[in-house]
C-alpha cells in the first residue's frame, strides 16, 4: 500500500550582502531548499552566485522585495549598514516573517535600540547571528555550568585573536563589534547582575583593533576578554575557574576538558562521560549552519530563535560600555539582567 504524504514547502529566503558570509549563508541555504534569492549592489557578484545555484539575482534588496515572494531575508552586509537595511526593509515590506541579522545587531546601541523596537511593532521573528552560541561544543559546556559541574563560576577567560586584513576592518567595525559581541553574548550566559567594566584598546587606521576588557561583577564573578584582529594565528577558547573545578573549551578543536578542584594538575582526562572526573569530551557541528536550521525552524513555527533581538542588545550594551570606559579611560557601570 502507497501513502502519499504531503510536504510542506520550505520557507523560502532572500539574501541581502553576498560577501564572505553571505556566501556561506547561500551554500547552506541552497542544501537546505531554502534560498530563494540574492542582492547585492555589486550585481556581477550577485548574478555569478545567482547562477551558481539557479535562483535571481538583483543589484537592490528593494528589487528583491519587489520581484520575489520570499519569507525571510538575510541581512550579510557590512556591519555599519545594518541598521539602515533592516529598519528599510521593515517598512517596505509587510508580509516578511522573518529577519536574520549576522552579528552585530548595529554598530550602535542606540542603532539597535530603535531597529528592536520597530521589530517588535512589526512583529516579525528576528535572529541575531551570534553563530558561536550555536556551537555544539558551547551548547554541553553551558549545561555543564548549570548543572554544577565545576560549582558556581569565578573567573572566566574568553581568548578570541586572529587576524584579518586591515582594508576589511572598516567594512566590519571595531574589535568589540566585530568579534566580542560573540563573547560579550555567552558571558551574560554565564553570569548576571551589577557589574564594573573596564577596557583598554590598541587601533590600526583609527579603528579599536585589538583590546582586553575586565569586568567585575557584584557576585564575584570575573571575566577577561582577550580580543584581536591583529594575531599571527587563530585562538578561540574559553577557560572557567568555579568552586569546585576547571572547564576548558577549545572551539576549533571542538574539546571540553573539566577537572575537579581536588584532582592532580596531570589527573587521566581519557574519560569520555562527563562529568566525571578528569572528563574530556568532543562534539561536532557546522554552528553557521545550526542558526540556519532555528532561522527556518523559527519562520514555521513563530518561536523565538535561541539569539533573539534581546540577545544582540544585551551584547550591544557591553560593546558599549568597552567603547565609554576606553573613551573616558575609566570604570563603567552595568547591569547584565537575563
Amino acid at each position: 500500500m502507497c501513502v502519499w504524504v504531503k510536504l510542506m514547502a520550505a520557507p523560502r529566503i532572500g539574501i541581502i550582502g553576498i560577501g564572505n558570509m553571505g556566501r556561506i549563508h547561500a551554500r547552506i541555504l541552497h542544501s537546505m531548499r531554502s534560498l530563494a534569492a540574492i542582492a547585492d549592489m555589486n550585481y556581477a557578484l550577485a548574478k555569478g552566485e545567482g547562477e551558481k545555484y539557479g535562483v535571481e539575482a538583483f543589484d537592490s534588496y528593494e528589487k528583491m522585495l519587489n520581484s520575489v515572494d520570499i519569507d525571510g531575508v538575510i541581512v550579510a552586509t557590512p556591519t555599519p549598514t545594518h541598521a539602515e537595511i533592516v529598519e528599510s526593509v521593515l517598512k517596505s515590506s509587510d508580509n516578511l516573517k522573518g529577519i536574520l541579522i549576522e552579528k552585530p545587531l548595529a554598530s550602535r546601541l542606540e542603532d539597535g535600540e530603535r531597529v528592536a523596537a520597530l521589530l517588535k511593532k512589526k512583529r516579525v521573528i528576528a535572529l541575531v547571528s551570534h553563530s558561536e552560541i550555536y556551537n555544539p561544543v558551547l551548547g554541553r559546556a553551558l549545561s555543564l555550568i548549570q548543572s554544577g559541574a565545576i560549582g558556581t563560576p569565578k573567573m572566566v577567560i574568553h581568548d578570541r585573536r586572529g587576524f584579518v586584513q586591515p582594508k576589511r576592518i572598516p567594512s566590519l567595525g571595531d574589535v568589540f563589534e566585530d568579534i566580542g559581541v560573540h563573547d560579550f553574548d555567552i558571558m551574560t550566559r554565564i553570569s548576571q547582575g551589577p557589574a564594573k567594566v573596564y577596557a583598554q584598546c590598541n587601533s590600526e587606521g583609527g579603528i579599536m583593533n585589538s583590546g582586553v576588557v575586565i569586568i567585575n561583577f557584584e557576585n564575584g564573578a570575573k571575566h577577561l576578554f582577550l580580543l584581536s584582529r591583529e594575531y599571527a594565528g587563530r585562538k578561540r577558547s574559553l577557560d572557567i575557574s568555579g568552586t569546585k573545578g576547571t572547564l576548558n573549551l577549545d572551539y576549533f578543536a571542538q574539546i571540553i576538558r573539566v577537572q575537579d578542584l581536588d584532582q592532580e594538575p596531570k589527573a587521566d582526562s581519557r574519560a569520555i562521560n562527563l562529568p566525571e572526573r578528569g572528563a574530556t569530551i568532543k562534539v561536532y557541528g557546522e554552528p553557521l549552519a545550526e542558526v540556519l536550521i532555528d532561522f527556518i525552524s523559527c519562520i514555521e513555527s513563530g518561536n523565538e530563535p535561541r539569539v533573539g533581538i534581546e540577545d544582540g542588545l544585551r551584547a550591544l550594551r557591553v560593546v558599549d560600555a568597552a567603547r565609554k570606559s576606553i573613551e573616558t579611560k575609566g570604570i563603567i557601570d552595568i547591569d547584565i539582567t537575563r
